[in-house]
This record gives C-alpha cells, structure tokens and sequence, in this order.
C-alpha cells in the first residue's frame, strides 16, 4: 500500500516464494529471550475457524446510488470441537437474512460484528457454508483512506475498495464489503461475480473466467486459488478497458493487464515501460514470481496506492511518465513482501512496508544502477535522521509501533533503512539468499519479526540476535567513528594499521554489538584496499594489516551501514562552489591546485568530543559536528562555509540542528576545529559570518583544513578568578594589539619582583608561559595560530591584569 506524504509516497508490498536450500541452522540457544511478541485479538478467531473461500456475489451500484447489494458464502471448517456460533466482521450493512447451507439460522448485528448461530454444533469434521445476504452504502475511512468508493470523474463511474483502512482498528478493511474474519493471519480463496451495468467491467483477483451480459447488466467472474487475507481483496469497476501485455518470468510466461479508461492507456503503457524489467529484478533478488497475473488498474486516488493481490489499484496522476515507477515497483514488490508472506499483526508491518519501501530501491539498482540506488538510500537516511524523531514524536522501533503510527515512516521509511543495514551486515549472497529461503517457507502465510530472524539465521549460519535487538527491537541510531590509526611497518609492504573506534549514540537506548564496519585506507592515487571489522562497546582498538601506509583511511565508505551520519564524496576538478547536500556545508573552491583532490563531508548527528580543557566554559553543540576528510591535491585552496539554524521547522535543510546554541540569539555561535581526535579544539575566526534571522545565517571561514568542525558558544573568558582589565594591581601596556609575529609588554613602572605571564587559547589551552623581570619584554608570536587568546599576569600566584591578545 502507499500513501502521499507531503510529496512523497508511501508503499504498501506483497510478498513471494522461492526454493532455496538451507544451510546448517543455528542452535536453538542463539535465540533471544528479549524479542517482544506482539498477540492480536482479530488474530484469535482463525485458531478457531479455518475459512477456506469467500464467494462474493454483489450487484455495484454507481456514483449516484453508491450502493452494493446482494451475498457473500463462506465456507469454513471449524478447528475445535463443538463450536454452536462464528462471528464476522461487517462494518454497517444492513442484513436481509442469513442461512446455513439451504436453511435460515439467526443471527444478531450491531453493525460491527454479525454472530451467526449454528443450527447443531460444529465439529472439525463438519464442513459448512454460511451465505450471508446484505445491502448498504459501503464505508470510506474517517482519515480518508481505505473503503469503498465511488466517483464519477471522466464519466467513467467508477467503484473500487482499498483494502486497509488508515484510521480503522484493526487496518483490514475488507469488512466495508463483505462478511469476514477481518485480519492478517486468516487466508482464504475468493470467487467473485461481481454484476454492473453494461457499460462498466469489474475486475478483481485473479483470473479472469467469464463476462456474461443480459438484460441491460453485466456480471464478470473471477477466481483466485491462492489464499490471501482479507485486507488483499479487490474489485473495481468503470467503462475500462484493458491492455494485455506478456511477461517470461521463472515460471514460464505470464499475463499482465493494465487496466484504464481508454483515453488514459497510453499514458499508463509509459508510465510502465520498465515494468518487465522490474519483473526480472526482483525474481533476480526474491525468487520466482508465485501468482497467475501481474495486474494495475487505474483509480481516481489521490492519496497513493493498494497492492491489492494480482490487481493493484493505481493513482491516475503517476502515469504519464517515469517520475513515479518506483510507486509501481513498490506495489508489485508486495507480491513478495506482504502478499506471499503478511506480517502477522500490525506492529510488524515494517516486514510489509519497510521491506517493500526497500524493494523499490532494489528495483533503481537493478535499473539504473547501484550508484543511483544508494545515493536516493543515502538521502532519504539523511531526512530520517534529521526529522523522524521530530515527525513521530520519538526514537521507536520499527517492530512494536502503535496504531496511529502502522503506516508512518518509521514502519516505511526506517524500515527500508534497517533493511539496507541487513544487507550490510550479511553479505549480498547471504542477504538474498535468505530473502528467498524466507519467502519459500512461509509463502501464503504471516510472518512476525521473530520468525524473520530466525529463517534468515536458519538459511545463512549467521547469528543476527544482536541485529535485531538493535535495528529491529530497539529505536535510534548508533554512530561511529574513527579515533586514531597507526601504523607499525613490518616490510616494504606490510603494515600493521592500529585503529582505534568509538561507538556513539543518536536516540537508541544501548551501544550496540557486534557491527560489522569496514575501514578503507587509500594510497595517493586514490586506489584503496578494504578491511572488516567487528564493533562492540563505546571504545575499542583493532589491528589489522595493509600493504602500505595509507594516505588518507575512511570508515563505513561504501555506506554498507546506515548509522548516525550523513556523509557524501566528490571528486573536485574545477575552481567552483560545491554544495554538500547530505554533509550540509558549502565548499568554495578557490585554487584546484595541481590536480583533482577527493574530498568527503561526514555531518555527524550526535555531540562532537568534550572539550579536553575548558577553563572559560565554552559550550560545544551536543547535536551534530562535521568531518571532513580525503585527499587534496598541492596547492587546493578553499573556503567552507557552515549553516547555523536554530529554527524548530520540519523539512528545512538546516532547521533544528541548532536549536540549543541559538536559544540566546545566532551571534554567539562560533566555529570550532580540531586536526583530529588528539588534538585541541580551536576557535577559528571567520571570514565571514552572516545573520539572516534571529537563529539563522552562516559562518564562513577562509580556510578549509582536513579535520572536525563544529559550533559552539562562547564561555566567559573572565570567569577563572581574574577579569579582563579590572585587574589593576599593575599597570602595563601590550602592543600592537592586533599582533602578528610579536608584542611587547610594556610595565608603567620597574618591576619590583618577577611575574609570571602565561598565554591561553580562547579554549583554555596554555601555549606560553615565561617569568617577566624586564620593564619591557618581548613575546614571540611566530608559532602560535592565527586567533584570539587570552594573557594572564600573576605574581607568586596572584592574578594582576588579563586581557585578550588578538595575532593576525
């Protein structure tokens, strides 16, 4: 299923199955005790009842009756013994009558639910049928998706359901129109003669079988074999017409029917010009296609999709062109995920959403490639970093969210993230693999987390417990980065690289284990080799060996882990400014130097390193610092240039990053930079700085070294014991002031015993310090970096004067 959001869509998947051989399965222990299981009471009828078809026979009326009329048998089987009633979902119908078999049996209705008694017991045994006749204005959903609806726009009358209802407990909204068990777990075979005026063709699942007209109407059969839950079920009707295309799929050559008005079939033929393409792509990753037809059929929504089994129901707005396939890749990916295997219960609907979200991304690989499928991966993390927690109101897990929240982005678009992550962290042969041996033993059944996990370990030999726990059990991010590496040179080439990691937090309650990261270390001409590690815990050292010392090393490169960063490379060739869109920063190239330089902007989604000595109380953002690292080539100069936005507005590029150093006003942020992680942070005076609101604007600085960057605010610098020039114990003179290669200090009077003068960073680092005797004595500036400083003057301790010391 999809729907819009804020120009965006979101999808709902069907499933698939493939054979797949198992490899050694892991032992029972490596089971976690921790997983939660999510119990539904709609669930609880199917231990009872096994419906084994629904035969829908209904007369559909038009946009000025908006009526159906007519029955529905069921055919059951109980699965206790004795059992005198069955209950039945139908949402505010009215019943003409119900019978049991042949004969009338009673019935009560609230128009919610129809309890229907038995005329004797029901044994495991007994096989029965109840026919169920009814009549009514079938319902829309409060939100406004999911129901029935009809509409008449192109004069085409059209009538046509959506299977889930967003705002309904329980989302399965086949109970609008016709009787049923309501659920995710119960799955049954269908019949439909569905009878219009002659104008008008239903279409519905599965195969098509007859179309009889008389007496100005019109009914069309259709039978589908394959058990589907209730939430799959489809009809629609209007004056379509249908294009029949042909596909050769692993299971011989199928049909595929793209169902339209007639005047909108050309746009719908290009809209889905990829569409056989998209076929093979994912019986490449899932397996093979299990259904009798590939069928989309147009409907005047504006809201999304439905991946209705074998009959999706499709937006009239994204034909036309290529800008929405992946909408027609998500709805039919469902036929492998969440039509062939269906979450149980709505709390895992991320095995439905997230992993058909997921599936189109797999479709832009397989279609346009794999550079193009992780840079729209990578931008969309980068929002869901930036946004999600703000959206829907917290850091959750995909697993276990509440009802309000089935169908938002941590079930859809974070879902599709973790789903990246598995990939990662299993291997692409692994991954598919046990993509496919999931799909084959539980395909035409529901699913729940728990069982995903353990099919995927079943298949591979993998322990993914801690994967779960992590990505799947628990919300947030965690972070990683690169502290220090070193290298011990063995042979002409043979190194040892000793690296150290550090493990951070964005939103999740718990360092996370076992991570597998890889750590690339790059030569001068680019060329790289790739190293695997594991990662657990806030700190840890790793030892592995590399064939020279490398120039520059990255971690997580490839982004193989979608962790809490953002991060992009470009390669820069030419004098020019160049926007870092995931690394939210501006580069303005002024010499290209002598050849093309590699340069990569990490934007960190969690607090930069403390201060290592911070006597002023300067305060360091906790929200997010940058890293820019790579290769420049001699001579690239640059300026970079840092957002600051402490506005509280979802979707801006910056907003909400800087809403604690902004909370007095934007004048007291100020860039600090540090080489790496054993050196001092620096406050770095800009070239320029500009306000553009209250909490807005941007700090440039003329400069751009390879290292951290982060905001921060200024402390008190005369918050130590002393202030600046209130000291007077002494009169004394620093000149010039600015200062570029040295100043004097100039006493109004001889001293009478030695002081004591010592040169602070404005970080509170001391750079300086040196006894005075002299009434006059110089200061050497020549090794101090361009800044502002503070001096200090203390006799036997006492402090007699401060002051800032600015070197140009």
């Amino acid at each position: 299923m999809q729907k819009l959001h804020r120009l965006y869509f979101i999808c709902l998947a069907v499933g698939l199955s493939f054979s797949f051989m198992a490899q050694k399965p892991l032992q029972a222990s490596n089971k976690s005790s921790a997983i939660p299981i999510y119990n539904s009471p709609e669930n609880l009828r199917s231990d009872t009842f096994n419906i084994l078809k629904y035969t829908i026979n209904l007369e559909i009326g038009n946009s000025s009756t908006q009526n159906i009329l007519g029955n529905t048998q069921i055919r059951f089987a109980p699965k206790l013994n004795n059992r005198t009633f069955i209950r039945f979902d139908l949402l505010k119908l009215t019943i003409d009558s119900v019978k049991e078999n042949s004969s009338s049996v009673s019935y009560v209705y609230n128009d919610t639910i129809l309890k229907i008694n038995f005329a004797s017991p029901k044994n495991t045994v007994d096989t029965s049928v109840i026919t169920v006749y009814y009549k009514g204005i079938p319902q829309i959903d409060a939100t406004g998706w999911g129901g029935f609806y009809f509409d008449n726009t192109q004069a085409a009358q059209y009538a046509f359901n959506l299977g889930v209802g967003f705002g309904a407990k329980p989302h399965n909204y086949g109970r609008v129109w016709y009787p049923c068990f309501d659920n995710f777990v119960e799955r049954s075979k269908y019949e439909f003669n569905i009878t219009t005026d002659t104008l008008r063709r239903a279409h519905c699942n599965g195969q098509f079988m007859s179309d009889v007209v008389s007496a100005n109407k019109r009914t069309r059969k259709w039978i589908l074999n394959e058990e589907i839950p209730t939430y799959l079920v489809c009809v629609a009707a209007a004056n379509y017409t249908q294009v029949n295309w042909t596909v050769n799929t692993l299971n011989g050559v199928k049909p595929i029917s793209l169902v339209a008005v007639a005047s909108d079939t050309s746009a719908m033929k290009a809209g889905f010009v990829n569409l056989k393409n998209c076929i093979a792509g994912f019986e490449h990753y899932f397996g093979p296609y299990q259904w009798n037809k590939f069928g989309y059929y147009l409907v005047p929504f504006n809201g999304g999709a439905m991946e209705h089994a074998t009959n999706i129901a499709y937006p009239r707005f994204a034909i036309g062109n290529l800008a929405n396939e992946y909408l027609m890749a998500h709805e039919l990916s469902h036929h492998w995920w969440g039509n062939l295997i269906t979450c149980e219960t709505q709390e895992d609907m991320w095995i439905n959403e997230g992993m058909a979200t997921f599936s189109a991304y797999m479709f832009t690989e397989w279609q346009y490639g794999k550079a193009k499928a992780l840079n729209d991966i990578k931008t969309e993390h980068d929002q869901l970093l930036h946004f999600l927690h703000k959206n829907e109101s917290g850091f959750r897990a995909v697993s276990g969210v509440p009802h309000s929240l089935t169908y938002g982005d941590h079930v859809y678009k974070k879902g599709a993230d973790v789903a990246h992550t598995l990939r990662g962290y299993m291997g692409d042969t692994a991954f598919f693999a046990g993509a496919k041996y999931t799909l084959q033993q539980k395909s035409f059944n529901s699913i729940n987390s728990n069982e995903f996990r353990d099919l995927l370990q079943t298949s591979c030999g993998q322990n993914l417990n801690d994967f779960f726990n992590n990505w799947i059990f628990a919300g947030g991010w965690s972070h990683f980065s690169i502290d220090s590496v070193n290298y011990v040179q063995l042979s002409s080439n043979n190194y040892q690289a000793v690296v150290s990691i550090k493990q951070k937090l964005f939103g999740a309650p718990a360092l996370h284990t076992n991570v597998p990261l890889e750590l690339s270390f790059f030569k001068a001409d680019w060329t790289r080799v790739t190293r695997k590690i594991t990662m657990s815990g806030a700190h840890a050292t790793f030892t592995v060996s590399v064939p020279y010392s490398a120039i520059y090393y990255g971690l997580n490169y490839d982004s193989k882990i979608n962790d809490a960063t953002s991060h992009e490379v470009k390669v820069i060739k030419t004098v020019s400014n160049v926007t870092y869109n995931l690394g939210k920063l501006f580069v303005k190239v002024q010499n290209k130097g002598a050849d093309s330089s590699l340069l990569r902007v990490i934007h960190n989604y969690v607090k930069p390193d403390d201060l290592k000595s911070n006597p002023f109380q300067h305060k360091l953002s906790d929200q997010h610092y940058w890293k820019i690292e790579g290769i420049l080539s001699n001579g690239f100069e640059a300026k970079v240039r840092f957002n600051y936005d402490g506005t509280k507005v979802n979707g801006g590029n910056f907003s909400y990053l800087d809403t604690l150093l902004t909370s007095v006003n934007a004048d007291s942020i100020h860039v600090f930079y540090r080489k790496n992680a054993k050196a001092h942070w620096q406050l770095v005076q800009p070239s320029l700085r500009f306000s553009s609101g209250a909490k807005t604007g941007f700090i440039e600085i003329d400069t751009l070294k390879l290292g951290e960057y982060t905001f921060g605010n200024m402390g008190d610098t005369t918050s130590v014991g002393w202030k600046e020039n209130t000291i007077q114990k002494i009169e004394l003179n620093v000149y010039p002031n600015p200062s570029k290669q040295n100043c004097s200090i100039e006493f109004k009077e001889n001293l009478n015993m030695d002081c004591d003068l010592m040169l602070y960073t404005i970080e509170g680092k001391l750079v300086n310090k040196k006894t005075l005797n002299a009434r006059v004595s110089q200061l050497e500036l020549t090794d101090l970096s361009k800044g502002t400083y503070i001096l200090k003057l203390e006799q036997k301790g006492n402090p007699l004067h401060s002051q800032k010391l600015i070197i140009e």
